[in-house]
Parts: C-alpha cells; structure tokens; sequence
C-alpha cells in the first residue's frame, strides 16, 4: 500500500490499497496549499509589464473577461502602463513566494472628461490556478481601501453577463448593478450583454 502526494506538482499517485487512503491524500494536498504563503500585494513596476500582459491574454480565449479577440503585445500595453500612475491610476500585482505574478487589479480613466476624474473603472485578473482562493476578494479589497487615497470615490466594473463569477465577486465586495447594456458585444457571432457594477467608496 502506497500513496505519495507530489506538492510542488500538485501530482497524486496511487498504488495498491490507496483507495483506502484517497482521503487523507486529499486532506494532506489540502493542508499544503493553504501552508503556502499567501501572495503579496504591491504596486507594479515596468518589470512586472510582460506578467501582466501575459495574464491578460490568457482570458481571451474564454471569452468572459474581455472584449479583445485578439492577443496584446508588451509594447501596445505601453501607453497604458504608463497611464497607471500610482498618485492617481494605480496598478498593483499579486506576486506568489517564488517571485510569479498571479493576479493583478487596476484603475484606469471611465471617462476622458474632467469632471469624472473622481471614479475610476477597475480592472481585476486572475491566473487560472489561484482562482478560488479568495486572492480576487483581497484585491477587491485592496483596491477599494485605497482609492480614497487616490482622489477616487466611486468605482465601475464592466462585467459581460454571462461572467457569472465575476458578477458573484464583486457582489461580495458591495458593487450593485448600475447598468445592463444588452447585446453590446459580438463575441464570434454571438451577441452578449455588458453589467455595469459599482459602489462608492
């Protein structure tokens, strides 16, 4: 009778008899995720550009978390980055104990017109391997702690309808539904509908 639970791998081997100890290699794989230190949350630097990008990228194919159809680059992200001045725009990463970013939130302009400059749009990514972790919640969290302090009292999430776990997310974060713009997006023929959430902060 063996069973070895490979934690960096995150593998599961069996032998004979290990159907008798399949729980307790889940309780010992469940005991080692929750040992690991928990992400750290800090602004990001230029460094971190091509982490978030890549981040980013990795939804389009899902078709939940964007309207882009087609990856970015580093350098198109540029200009953006840029934009994302911590004193008023910030954008801060998750970055795990082995120095990977596996999430990232930022605010970014909802309006180019001045009078809108206290609510900012706020944008949230997760790695697919931490989500449900509650890491999604910490940076919600994290974002909306700190806006007052960047001149931002009102925040506005663009979620499709269909992103029922983005939706739920921000729910538990206090964000209401502001807006439902139906049929805005043709998502490789099929048209899907835009949720404006919000809160004030």
């Amino acid at each position: 009778m063996w069973i070895v639970v490979g934690r960096a791998m995150g593998s599961l081997t069996v032998g004979p008899g290990a159907d008798r100890l399949a729980p307790l290699a889940v309780l010992a794989a469940t005991i080692a995720a929750i040992s690991e230190p928990a992400p750290t949350i800090r602004l990001a630097t230029r460094d971190d550009l091509e982490a978030i990008v890549g981040l980013y990228n990795a939804t389009i194919p899902g078709r939940t978390a964007t309207a882009q159809l087609e990856p970015v680059t580093v350098e198109e992200r540029e200009p953006w980055f840029h934009a994302s001045t911590p004193d008023r725009r910030p954008l801060w990463v998750a970055e795990n104990a082995a120095g990977e970013i596996v999430a990232w939130v930022g605010l970014s302009d909802f309006h180019p017109r001045a009078a809108y400059h206290v609510t900012a749009q706020i944008s949230i990514y997760l790695r697919d391997d931490v989500r449900g972790q509650g890491l999604g919640g910490r940076l919600l969290d994290h974002a909306i702690a700190e806006s007052p302090g960047v001149g931002v009292s009102a925040l506005i999430g663009l979620v499709f309808a269909h992103n029922a776990a983005s939706l739920a997310l921000f729910a538990s974060r206090g964000f209401e539904r502001w807006g439902h713009m139906p049929r805005v997006a043709d998502m490789d023929g099929v048209p899907r509908d835009l949720v404006y959430v919000g809160r004030h902060v």
